[in-house]
């Protein structure tokens, strides 16, 4: 073998036969691509959450939800117009009870309810039960699909015992 002295044929020697790649298909042109309507704007599991501090669940805005308005949310703004009172219920009612309620004030076209929970001081164990479910009763199925935002109210408003909810407008 030769040291690259410019011989053409040192590589042929030593791969063989170069044979031509079919480049295949051609390339898709973005601008044309069909669009994809996502499963989830139909009856899918309902919009996607985000959570500014990922430790505390007591606070989500789905997309499109600027951090300015997760602010004034908490702030109070806007100014709740109904209040739903789970305070004392048990857990096993006061989640369909706040899917109703919560759906009956977007039908009526209201902008933000507050719901108020307590903090877990009466309860048998000490645990917030209804506090710490209500993230998950407010980002799921048809009640995850009515609200825009959470946030815990300002304490003029009942503070960590309560939580404004920010609702989408009426289909």
């Amino acid at each position: 073998m030769s040291g690259g002295g410019g011989d053409g044929d040192d590589f042929a020697e030593l791969f063989g036969e170069a044979k031509r790649i079919d480049r295949g298909p051609a390339r898709v042109d973005k601008r044309t691509r069909p669009a994809v309507r996502s499963k989830r704007a139909k009856g899918g599991k309902g919009p996607r959450f985000r959570w500014p501090d990922p430790s505390d669940r007591s606070c989500a805005a789905a997309e499109g939800v600027s951090d300015r308005q997760l602010l004034a949310l908490r702030r109070g703004e806007p100014a709740p117009e109904e209040r739903i009172d789970l305070h004392g219920a048990r857990r096993d009612a006061a989640g369909p009870l706040l899917a109703r309620r919560i759906e009956s004030a977007r039908a009526q076209g209201l902008r933000c309810v507050i719901v108020i929970h307590g903090r877990g001081q009466h309860s048998p164990l000490g645990e917030a039960v209804l506090k710490d479910a209500v993230p998950d009763w407010l980002t799921k199925g048809a009640t995850g699909r009515a609200v825009l935002a959470f946030a815990p109210a300002p304490e003029r408003l009942g503070g960590q015992g309560a939580t404004l909810v920010l609702l989408r407008a009426p289909d």
